[in-house]
């Protein structure tokens, strides 16, 4: 027989061109090139490859079973950041094992236009870089300055995507300004107006007065003041203080009696339209039908009673604002109280003439020391409050009366709940159920204009004939004219148009993303709709299931009449190695790209600089981040090169469905070491096969050898545990399978256990290591490959094969993709028993390494093992593979129910079983003695901290307050402790 081995680069897939199938015949593999694993020597021109030989397309047309997905696309000003590293990882595993499993795969990747965040960048880099505001260039303008930044800097995320390993089909890439997709925005909206679904209407809305435009809620943060907190805001010279509540009265009307109201926002009291008060509160019984003197608009205003009043919350009685208040337009619409709007768009004051034109924090100053000089301002006090915050200025946000389109949502939110209740829409995990019922029993209407110059126009004029007007929604003037003359009943060059000049919400054109992206609404004309359409499955944040995924699936039943996809599986939120959510104002943010390439700590504070330049960070941030740099990593001089196999391996070894997704940085490195152990099986194994001889009989089955089978079996285990776990998108339990049979078993211990065969002199018991190294090695390769994409990418073809392999032969060798192992294929090499049987000889071997590392028991010197038993299949064990035992534990020999003179330390099995080691020093007795004493103050430390722990989880605060995810993470802790104490008091 002769084995071929080149040390040539060959293609990757390999076709046998031999006639005759053999179990002793080699197929061709090339070496490998390097001694140890290197990420940049693996990682480079992989990906180029890929996409140059069209791996990642998706077919039109093809017999194939179907899964398509899109990726949520990023903002087209970002850049790779951990979450979007998760989020890709995720969908990038599910599409990769897809494809190996034999399915047409489509994940399509887009980028968004992000009209506020886009639009806030492009005015910075004018302003910095061409000293341009954009007041001073008309709109047209500024929207080329756009497009051409968007040429220039918008694709970055979609390089990193690359670099990432991401499978994307980049031939259909898409973007939410492209023409087709503002084409299926315009479609939507003058669908959705002309089925009476959109209109126009003033109301209340979040205004931004630093971006001089509304906002959605999840624009909107929620900063707790917990006490008097000076904040700088745009526009004024000194800071503002919050964190205060203003007591004032107003006189009851045609009476000495006054009304005292608390607020922390007094200078809205001009807008005030009433004063309210709960109706069972005796205390103000007596005021019903009164009215009150406003001391500044020379009228007055209703006292009404209304249950939304607090009664033990300052004096009981509030102040109505409705024109700058949520709360007050609700109980303004109950009452048909009228809105009297007092700060303009411009954050400027209006209607009282002492005011008129103050900024409104100025004002509050004025307004309260005026109150204070006409005897009706009664204290001010220290007071916790929530105050709305514009999480993309950072400016506060005001409410302000304004005429707007909404989206009615009642209809389209039993069509949304109702997917979900009937199990036609899976939401995954199932624990987020409620908040889709939260967000679908909400009967608020979407405000989806935005008064913006980068984003979709909305497709609305208005029609004016003389004092008649008219809204209608139409893709030009021409349109709109002629559908206008139906309702003024005037020809339509008499009629006088205006087109919106507001943009449409980002989220809308978000929401229409799944079906707009596969060529909706030419549904006719677009295969790739007619092919994907509706999707299997949606992978995006827990975080954003109400401002997107509701919004999809809402407008996808209207719009298309299908739900948009199947399925939606949430992740967690990504945190630092401690729990702490990863942001700015923390400095814990990690940028994916400096683990995969590494970074100095020095190179860490120069990118927190030039950030800080850039206007990215402000001072205290990036202060934060140099600390949070020097105290994590220090002692690595930075981030290690990880490389981008070790980056995806340890985002997906958390849960990523539970609520927070932690990283750690000294696991991601651990597992580039995960890769280079891999690589050095591939090595041992390369040089097992040259040890191979040729013989005239062909291998079987039968020339297998006990540990061959016992990790056949634990492979089959693996492979049952894999396909079950990525089924359910539990990654973490995967990535645990696959390590500890790859790292733990196969190369800790199988490897090992082959090493006498391939040293000893029965051939047969070479090949039979040999077919079964092959065979574990592809399999678990296999599974690996959809998260690991690059390591298995080099060392599949490089595993060496045979023609015929007595456990399993993988028939791939043509394909573009490794087939995936599948259950039913393995589970004949299932053998609970021979594992349980394996499983106590391992356990014997490393008690004996526990023993010696618990007594300082040396390497060099080679003691004895003695093993006190009456169990007969762990003599015949241990008789059989004392070569093996005695490599593992470092030991001269072993002996069983051997009577023993010397000093020795034990340890027990099982009741039955005594583990004993001997110690060959004169000093004997006295080094006993002092581990002994050492462990048991380990053990008492130990009990004493459980004692601890468990009182601490079983108190009625933590169990009433702290988050469930904080919990999950004590409750494993907690177990990790006693599996520890478990074993420290086998030792004693």
């Amino acid at each position: 027989m002769t084995i071929i081995r080149r040390n040539v680069k060959l293609p990757r897939m390999l076709p046998c061109r031999t006639l005759k199938l053999s179990t002793t015949r080699v197929i061709v593999t090339p070496n490998l090139s390097a001694p140890a694993y290197k990420p940049k020597l693996v990682e480079k021109d992989k990906y180029h490859e890929w996409e140059r030989n069209s791996l990642f397309r998706a077919e039109n047309g093809s017999k194939k079973p179907v899964y398509s997905v899109v990726l949520p696309p990023p903002n087209v000003t970002g850049k790779l950041h951990l979450g979007h590293a998760l989020s890709s990882t995720i969908q990038d595993v599910i599409m990769r094992r897809k494809r190996s499993m034999g399915y047409n795969v489509l994940w399509l990747p887009g980028t968004d236009h992000a009209g506020i965040a886009t639009q806030g960048v492009v005015e910075n880099y004018l302003k910095s870089k061409k000293g341009i505001l954009r007041k001073e260039i008309d709109r047209n303008k500024f929207n080329e300055e756009v497009w051409n930044w968007k040429e220039k800097h918008g694709n970055t995320i979609c390089q990193q995507l690359r670099t990432l390993g991401c499978s994307l089909d980049w031939s259909r890439e898409t973007f939410t300004m492209d023409h087709n997709h503002t084409y299926a925005v315009n479609t939507a909206f003058i669908q959705l107006f002309e089925r009476g679904l959109i209109y126009r209407k003033k109301a209340l809305v979040n205004w931004c007065n630093a971006l001089k435009s509304t906002v959605s809620d999840i624009e909107v943060e929620n900063m707790a003041i917990d006490k008097p907190t000076n904040l700088t805001l745009s526009g004024y010279k000194n800071p503002v203080k919050f964190g205060l509540i203003y007591n004032f009265a107003y006189k009851i009307y045609d009476s000495n009696e006054e009304i005292i109201v608390s607020t922390t926002t007094p200078e809205t009291m001009l807008g005030d339209t009433a004063i309210a008060v709960h109706p069972g509160d005796n205390r103000y019984k007596h005021y019903k039908g009164k009215r009150v003197v406003h001391p500044f608009r020379n009228d007055t205003i209703p006292i009404i009673f209304d249950e939304m009043v607090d009664t033990q919350l300052g004096t009981g009685a509030v102040k109505i604002t409705p024109a700058h208040s949520k709360i007050d337009y609700e109980v303004a619409k109950r009452h048909r109280l009228p809105l009297i709007q007092v700060i303009n768009e411009d954050g400027l004051m209006q209607t009282v003439q002492m005011f008129d034109q103050m900024r409104r924090y100025d004002c509050r100053e004025k307004l309260v020391q005026t109150l204070d000089n006409m005897g009706l301002l009664k204290s001010v006090n220290e007071h916790q409050m929530t105050l709305p915050v514009c999480s993309r200025s950072g400016d506060v946000i005001d409410h302000l009366p304004k005429e707007q389109w909404f989206l009615s949502c009642r209809k389209l939110n039993r069509a949304a709940s109702n997917a979900v209740q009937t199990g036609k829409l899976k939401i995954i995990p199932e624990k987020y159920v409620k908040n889709w019922t939260n967000w679908t029993e909400d009967e608020r209407d979407w405000c989806i204009s935005r008064q913006l110059w980068w984003g979709h126009q909305i497709p609305a004029y208005k029609c004016t004939v003389d004092k008649d007007v008219i809204w209608i929604a139409a893709t030009d003037e021409i349109l709109a004219k002629i559908q206008a003359s139906k309702y003024l009943r005037t020809p339509p060059e008499e009629i006088i148009t205006e087109r919106d000049s507001d943009v449409l919400d980002t989220w809308f054109s978000s929401g229409i993303y799944p079906f707009a992206a596969l060529g909706w609404p030419e549904t006719h004309d677009s295969f790739d709709y007619k092919d994907f359409y509706p999707l299997n499955l949606m992978v995006t944040g827990h975080d954003i299931l109400g401002f997107w995924v509701h919004r999809m699936v809402m407008l996808g039943i209207e719009l298309t009449g299908h739900l948009p996809f199947d399925n939606v599986l949430l992740h967690g939120v990504i945190c630092d190695n401690k729990g702490a959510k990863m942001s700015k104002s923390r400095g814990n943010v990690i940028d994916p790209i400096d683990i995969i390439n590494g970074i100095s700590i020095e190179d860490l504070k120069s990118k927190a600089i030039e950030m800080q330049q850039d206007g990215i960070l402000n001072k205290e941030e990036v202060n934060r981040a140099i600390a949070y740099h020097k105290s994590n990593y220090s002692t690595t001089n930075g981030i290690p090169e990880c490389g981008v196999d070790a980056l995806r391996f340890t985002l997906l070894s958390q849960d990523v469905k539970s609520h927070f997704v932690n990283f750690d940085m000294h696991q991601c490195n651990a597992n580039k070491l995960f890769c280079n152990k891999i690589w050095q099986s591939i090595k041992y194994t390369q040089l097992s096969f040259d040890k191979l001889k040729e013989i005239d009989e062909e291998v079987t089955q039968d020339d297998l050898t006990y540990f061959d089978k016992w990790i056949l079996s634990r492979m089959a285990d693996m492979v049952e545990k894999v396909n079950t776990a990525m089924d359910e998108y539990d990654f973490h339990i995967a990535t645990k399978a696959i390590k500890k049979l790859i790292y733990n078993e196969f190369c800790d211990v199988y490897l090992e256990a082959t090493k006498p065969g391939f040293d000893g002199d029965e051939e047969t018991t070479r090949y039979a290591h040999a077919h079964t190294l092959s065979v574990v090695l592809n399999t678990s390769l296999r599974c690996l490959a959809p998260i690991m994409v690059y390591v298995t990418d080099e060392l599949i073809p490089k595993v060496p094969v045979f023609e015929t392999n007595i456990v399993y032969n993988f028939n791939d060798q043509n394909k573009a993709y490794f087939d995936f192992p599948l259950t039913e294929n393995f589970e004949i090499w299932r053998n609970k028993d021979l594992e349980t049987q394996v499983d106590r000889l391992l356990t014997v071997i490393n008690l004996v390494r526990e023993l010696k590392g618990m007594y300082n028991i040396t390497n060099k010197i080679r003691s004895s093992i003695n093993v006190a038993t009456n169990d007969h299949v762990l003599m015949l064990d241990i008789d059989n593979n004392e070569e093996m035992i005695l490599r593992l534990t470092k030991c001269r020999d072993i002996k069983i129910n051997f009577d023993l003179n010397k000093n020795y330390v034990s340890t027990f099995l099982d009741k039955d079983t005594e583990v004993k080691v001997v110690i060959e020093d004169d000093g004997a007795d006295t080094i006993i003695s002092a581990a002994k004493e050492k462990l048991k103050n380990r053990v008492k430390k130990l009990e004493e901290n459980l004692d601890k722990l468990e009182s601490k989880l079983s108190s009625k605060h933590y169990v009433m307050s702290v988050p469930e995810h904080i919990k999950l993470i004590d409750r494993e802790k907690l177990l990790l402790k006693k599996e520890e104490l478990k074993h420290l008091q086998r030792l004693i």
